[in-house]
Parts: structure tokens; C-alpha cells; sequence
């Protein structure tokens, strides 16, 4: 069992911020790309920028794998307690979020009017059409508590190099059989192939399309001293590949080799190594900014502010974007500068209102409980 695992871990504040600013920023470049009419800037600009920071998902599923692992290497879980603190700090405010989000698209408190889209939205996370992460994010706690023992027992860098051909085996199998099909097959012909088809439809929303992502995560937490060591070495290699990755991307939408929306697909063998690449490269990066003083504090108190931030600002953003910015005489960059700088503020704080520690005062708050027994497991 390790004997450093206590404090606060500074590695990932960074790169959470910054996963978070991307989810923002991509949100916002949406509205102004689609609007270019009423707000008239640099579209190709817009749509490089877009097209380049979608990957603040896989950043959080790498980060997600690395703490756990990192957190639990070596103990045997507490099942009840695990899921406890997750029904307290994640589930319980999705449900509270998701049902404020129905509310407000349908216009109504009518239970019945309500009932049916709250439950669907809960379970699809299609809720102001993007909560599909925390549903996700539950998929990835649960894979964990299921294999947790095969991954400590397992996982290796061979391993890792095995599921990431493996991952994009997959992204080239989907290519082949739904955006460029080399065969004519009637997907509802039988519940199976309506099953494979679903899996691709909605594969954002399931782990099979980030398993690698995990994986590498769920290496650098059972190996962390080694990782730390490897992206510090590779980090000028990584950082190359990484610009010349986008620079591909890049000019593959420019030049109309790829259209804007094929584009978006994040789920394609370059975009993979574009982020696995990014996440090499910038790694020491978060882990040097974490450690700086008072920059390093800032970076911690923000990253703790990442569910609010990402549960709350798609209604933010659709209130600036409806009843303010057109307001404005502004120009298109600074009216996107001002809602970047003002969207985090507002949902720190709206969230912060509709947590139940705040109306009850804190009180009855469950103190903190390891969730983990004392037992080790056996190699």
C-alpha cells in the first residue's frame, strides 16, 4: 500500500481547469458559428478553435481513471460508502440540475406534463442536450469497482498499446459501416444489428468508445512515479505530435478534405492521437503549475468548482445569448470574451444555491468516510 497518497493531489488541477474552459469555450463558439449573420467574425477561425478543443471530455475520462486508481490502488472497496459519496456530490445534483433544466425548456411545473422528459433526460443525460457525461462518468465509477482487480493485475504498457489499436479498430470499423459504408445492411432487420447500430448513434454516452482514454488513465494512477518520469522525457516528442496532429486536423477542414461536421467527430484515429498526445505533452505542464504557490491554490479552489461549472453553464450561456447579448454594441470577440469571463462565476454561484448543505446549513452533512477496507488484495 502506498504510503503517499495523503493530501491534496495537485497533478490534475490544471488540466481539470482547463478541461473546463474548453467545454465553455467550445459551447460558445457553437452559438457565434451558427449565428454568423447577426454576429459576423472569422468563421474559419471559429470553427479551427471549436474543432480542436473537443477533447475536454477525454481529459476528465483520463483524469477520472488516474484518480481512482491512484486513490484505491491495492484496497478492496467499500462498496457502500463509495457509491454513497457519489450519490452525494454527483448524482443528487444531476437529478436536482436535470429537473431544472426540464422545467425550464417545457415552461411548466406540471408534474405529468414534466414526468416522462425528466426521467428520460435522466437517463440519457439529453438534458439542455448535454449532461450525457454524468451518466457516463457513473459507467466509468462502475467499471472501476467491477475490474479494478483485473486492472491492478493486468494492465501494462503492452496492454495499453493493445487497447489503443484496439480503440481504433473500432473508430475504423464505425467509419466503415455508418459515415462511409462498404456494405448495404438493413440495421433493422434484427434487435442485434438495432443494438450495433445504437452503439454508435449514441456512442458518446457509453464507455466502449473511451476505453483507452480510461485505461491510460487508470496506468498513470497504478504507476504514477513512472508516468510522472515518462511524460517529463516525452514531453517535447508529445508536444510535436500534437501540433502537427492539429495541423493536420486543421488543414483537412480548410481545404474541404473533411467537412465542418465529419469534423466534430471526435471518435476517429487522428483525433485519438492528437489527444493521447496532448495529454503526454501537457502533463507536467499541470502538474509544475499545481505546485506553485499561490497560482496552485487558485487552480485547486477552480477544479473543485468543475461540476458547477459544467452542470450549470449551458443555461448561463442560453440566457446571455437570448435576452443579453444582443443588447450589446459590441464586437463578436469581445461579446465571446465577456460571456467566457462571466459563465463561471454565475454558475458557481447559481449552483452553490441549490445544493441542499446550503439551505439546511450544512447541517446533517455526512462527515467524509474512507471508502476502502483495511484488506489488501493478493497478487
Amino acid at each position: 500500500m502506498n504510503s503517499d497518497r495523503k493530501g491534496t493531489f495537485q497533478d490534475l488541477n490544471a488540466l481539470f481547469v482547463f478541461g473546463a474552459l474548453t467545454v465553455l469555450a467550445i459551447h460558445i463558439l457553437g452559438f457565434f458559428i451558427e449565428n454568423q449573420q447577426d454576429y459576423p467574425w472569422n468563421g474559419e477561425v471559429e470553427a479551427v478553435l471549436l474543432i480542436l478543443l473537443r477533447f475536454g471530455r477525454s481529459l476528465f475520462i483520463f483524469a477520472t481513471g488516474l484518480l481512482l486508481f491512484y486513490w484505491y490502488q491495492k484496497r478492496e472497496l467499500d462498496w457502500a460508502a463509495f457509491w454513497k459519496k457519489r450519490w452525494r456530490t454527483i448524482v443528487l445534483p444531476y437529478v436536482i440540475w436535470t429537473a431544472i433544466f426540464t422545467g425550464f425548456k417545457l415552461q411548466t411545473v406540471d408534474p405529468v406534463v414534466l414526468a416522462a422528459p425528466f426521467f428520460e433526460s435522466l437517463f440519457t443525460g439529453s438534458a439542455f442536450y448535454h449532461l450525457y457525461y454524468i451518466p457516463l462518468y457513473l459507467q466509468l465509477n462502475l467499471l472501476f469497482c467491477l475490474f479494478k482487480p483485473w486492472f491492478e493485475r493486468l494492465l501494462s504498457f503492452r496492454v495499453l498499446v493493445v487497447l489503443f489499436v484496439g480503440q481504433i479498430s473500432l473508430y475504423v470499423l464505425y467509419k466503415y459501416l455508418f459515415i462511409n459504408p462498404l456494405w448495404e445492411i438493413d440495421w433493422t432487420a434484427s434487435p442485434v444489428f438495432a443494438f450495433v447500430e445504437h452503439t454508435y448513434v449514441a456512442g458518446q454516452n457509453y464507455v466502449h468508445m473511451y476505453i483507452f482514454t480510461f485505461a491510460l488513465g487508470a496506468y498513470a494512477g497504478l504507476n504514477l512515479e513512472k508516468w510522472r518520469a515518462w511524460t517529463w522525457r516525452l514531453q517535447v516528442p508529445a508536444c510535436i505530435v500534437t501540433l502537427a496532429t492539429a495541423a493536420w486536423i486543421a488543414y483537412e477542414y480548410l481545404n474541404g478534405t473533411v467537412s465542418y461536421y465529419d469534423s466534430l467527430n471526435i471518435f476517429k484515429p487522428l483525433y485519438l492521437l492528437y489527444t493521447a498526445s496532448f495529454l503526454v505533452s501537457f502533463y507536467s505542464l499541470s502538474r509544475y503549475l499545481g505546485k506553485l504557490p499561490k497560482l496552485g491554490q487558485w487552480l485547486s479552489r477552480m477544479a473543485r468548482q468543475n461540476m458547477a461549472i459544467y452542470i450549470v453553464h449551458p443555461l448561463i450561456l442560453f440566457l446571455l445569448e437570448s435576452y443579453v447579448i444582443f443588447r450589446l454594441d459590441w464586437s463578436t470577440p469581445l461579446i465571446m470574451l465577456a460571456m467566457f469571463v462571466i459563465t463561471p462565476p454565475l454558475c458557481i454561484f447559481l449552483y452553490e444555491h441549490t445544493l441542499f448543505s446550503y439551505w439546511t446549513g450544512g447541517k446533517g452533512k455526512p462527515k467524509s468516510k474512507p471508502v476502502y477496507k483495511t484488506e489488501v488484495y493478493k497478487a
